[in-house]
């Protein structure tokens, strides 16, 4: 099926390919489906048609159901970590959330490490990337692939790229989303 598409692509961008009618055909039968293709346009609609017909389905319920499933999961672990950092430390719950929120990254960045996390991400999809497990995982994964180029140069100028546009827009929410608030008489603070 993917080859067929790269084939089509291929003819399509060869204009000189036509028939006595002038138009574009493969020149042959394709080696995989024996099949001879001709194309009546090429127009970006047809393109689009052409290529939605041969695009599988996703599942999308399933899809959703996994990713509740694995997100609940993830923050089902999370919360066990900050009971036990309540009850082992005698910390209130939100002295207790910082703790876990760094073990939880340091799960995620270990599993990365190790090529666990990635698999799992396959599979749950969405569910592992809205956490805070995700963001600690791009990071992670960034800087592993970089880190041939050295600590400065490599891992540390790439470790932002897929993370920085979340910090860029939290940073901006957070501001907008204050100035509001200043406005609205409910902030500000008192000196």
């Amino acid at each position: 099926m993917r080859r067929r598409l790269v084939v089509l692509i291929a003819v399509c961008k060869r204009a000189s390919l036509r028939n006595p009618q002038g138009v574009p055909s493969l020149p042959a039968k394709t080696k995989r489906s024996g099949v001879k293709l001709q194309l009546d346009s090429l127009t970006p609609q047809a393109y689009k048609q052409m290529a939605k017909k041969h695009e599988p389905s996703r599942p999308i319920l399933k899809n959703c159901f996994r990713a509740f499933l694995s997100g609940g999961l993830i923050c089902l672990i999370g919360q066990a970590i900050q009971e036990m950092f309540m009850a082992n430390f005698n910390m209130n719950p939100r002295e207790a959330a910082s703790p876990t929120v760094a073990v939880l990254i340091l799960i995620s960045v270990i599993l990365t490490c190790f090529g666990v996390y990635d698999k799992l991400a396959q599979w749950c999809g969405a569910g592992t990337a809205v956490p805070v497990t995700g963001f600690a995982n791009s990071m992670c994964s960034s800087a592993l692939e970089y880190r041939s180029e050295g600590i400065v140069l490599g891992m540390a100028t790439n470790m932002f790229k897929l993370a920085g546009s979340v910090i860029v827009f939290g940073v901006v929410a957070a501001f907008i989303i204050g100035i509001v608030y200043i406005f609205l008489g409910h902030g500000g603070g008192h000196i």
